[in-house]
């Protein structure tokens, strides 16, 4: 298996000193279809997956629940679109618990919560255009939340981009 490219949406938010309460962890994973299985594997032999079948269900739903060591919930998800893979290669490292972990940068978190439908998502999403509105990379991410709203058709994506970045 070679080095996982990983993006952490809730680390990034810890990081960047963003309080908000989370009980798991969720990371984005890149793996080619040929290693699929081999990189499940490679997986579970490092953290415990909580399916009886983890190649299976991360097959079947994309996601792979684990329990670290310490018993964090640790959500792997296996990326499978072209922006995913956008997301993971825009990610920087970050030095967590003494060890560099790749971050998302924290306008790829926005993005993708402000496409959910959840109160919860949307709500963090706002928290984060808040909290960031002086230094987001407009370039990368108006176009993006632009282009995102048309496929949805999904206004509010936009609305709530605008109406956080306009708070004074």
């Amino acid at each position: 298996m070679t080095e996982l490219e990983s993006s952490v949406a809730e680390v990034a938010s810890i990081l960047e000193e963003l309080a908000r309460a989370t009980l798991d962890v969720d990371r984005t994973v890149w793996a080619e279809p040929e290693d699929f299985a081999a990189t499940v594997g490679a997986l579970c032999s490092l953290l415990k997956a909580l399916p009886a079948d983890p190649i299976q269900f991360a097959g079947q739903t994309r996601v792979l629940p684990m329990l670290s060591s310490l018993g964090i919930r640790l959500d792997l998800v296996f990326a499978a679109l072209p922006a995913e893979r956008d997301l993971i290669a825009r990610s920087r490292p970050k030095q967590l618990g003494g060890r560099p972990v790749n971050v998302a940068t924290v306008e790829d978190p926005i993005w993708m919560k402000l496409i959910s439908d959840q109160p919860k998502d949307l709500d963090d999403a706002r928290r984060l255009i808040r909290r960031f509105r002086r230094t987001l990379d407009r370039a990368y991410l108006e176009p993006k939340l632009q282009t995102l709203s048309e496929a949805f058709a999904r206004q509010d994506i936009l609305d709530i981009f605008r109406q956080e970045t306009e708070r004074p």
